[in-house]
């Protein structure tokens, strides 16, 4: 079964818009929600939207027993949609709340499977989390890089992600923001399996599978066997801070994703989310992340520009 297979038999809704931005199609029982946002898969306030009615969907039709969320074209969700950071800035919207989505995700009576091919960075990543169960391609990638932007995760990355890697790895990779490859990510404990052969059948089966076993499926923010806090965390933790510090230098961001995480071993998950949105929203507004957002598109014209030339 192919990508391409995906629009012979996908369900129309009365917003055309979301029809073209995401699709979900009955595939024998398992339903595969693609979104094709191009080039990245970016997740805008209209993605999230018709992401949502494809869920919701999904989950009313007694033909479909399991879901399989996957990117259409070359990545999963790459991160958000920096265009809508600019309007947020500019005091043209505000910003899209991704939690009542992804508590939906997890509360979800069928398994949701997230098939990762490309990246699944940021709020994509965030996305992924919210799924039941996750497998990749073996060059897939994972990762929060949200620090590099100048503000931290703030769709409850900081507080899934240590659920799922521990304390320390989540705060590494919440503070330094560097991605990892399917492998490592296996290891770490994001990602559930690997698979080598076609991306889309192999999360079919996968996702098959899991409804024949039968529920309940696994939340990841009710996993609390890696958020072990004693001697050892609180050195790592000193010591990343300590390298924040010196390599980011006058950089709250960083040091804020490491506040973030560290509260997920002491908060309950709901708590540990306002924590994360409160410490997000102080680094979103602050002349720290207005510029590197600025700085962002003033690159990526450039880049542009030159390759025009």
């Amino acid at each position: 079964m192919t990508s391409s297979d995906l629009t012979s038999r996908n369900r129309d809704f009365e917003n055309p818009t979301m029809s073209e931005l995401v699709n979900l199609a009955n595939h024998d029982g398992v339903g595969v929600i693609t979104v094709k946002n191009p080039p990245v898969n970016a997740l805008s306030s209209l993605v999230l939207n018709a992401l949502e009615s494809c869920l919701f969907a999904g989950e009313r039709d007694s033909a479909i027993r399991a879901l399989v969320l996957i990117g259409g074209g070359r990545t999963f969700i790459a991160g958000a949609d920096l265009n809508e950071f600019l309007e947020v800035l500019a005091g043209q919207r505000t910003l899209s709340d991704l939690h009542p989505f992804l508590a939906r995700m997890e509360d979800s009576t069928k398994p949701i499977v997230a098939a990762i091919h490309g990246s699944a960075l940021g709020g994509g990543l965030e996305v992924a989390m919210a799924a039941h169960y996750r497998i990749a391609i073996p060059d897939a990638q994972v990762g929060q890089p949200e620090t590099r932007l100048g503000i931290i995760p703030g769709a409850g990355g900081t507080q899934r992600l240590p659920r799922l890697v521990g304390i320390v790895k989540g705060a590494e990779m919440c503070a330094l923001g560097a991605p990892l490859k399917a492998p490592a990510a296996l290891e770490a404990g994001i990602l559930d399996q690997i698979v080598t052969g076609e991306l889309l059948g192999d999360a079919i089966a996968f996702a098959r599978a899991k409804a024949n076993h039968g529920g309940p499926y696994p939340k990841t923010r009710a996993r609390n066997d890696k958020l072990v806090f004693g001697s050892d965390q609180t050195s790592a933790l000193a010591a990343l801070r300590a390298e924040v510090r010196n390599s980011q230098k006058n950089l709250k961001a960083p040091l804020a994703a490491i506040d973030a995480v560290e509260a997920a071993a002491s908060l309950p998950f709901d708590e540990g989310c306002r924590n994360e949105r409160k410490l997000f929203d102080q680094c979103f507004f602050s002349p720290e992340a207005k510029a590197l957002i600025h700085a962002f598109f003033a690159e990526r014209a450039a880049a542009k520009n030159s390759g025009t030339r």
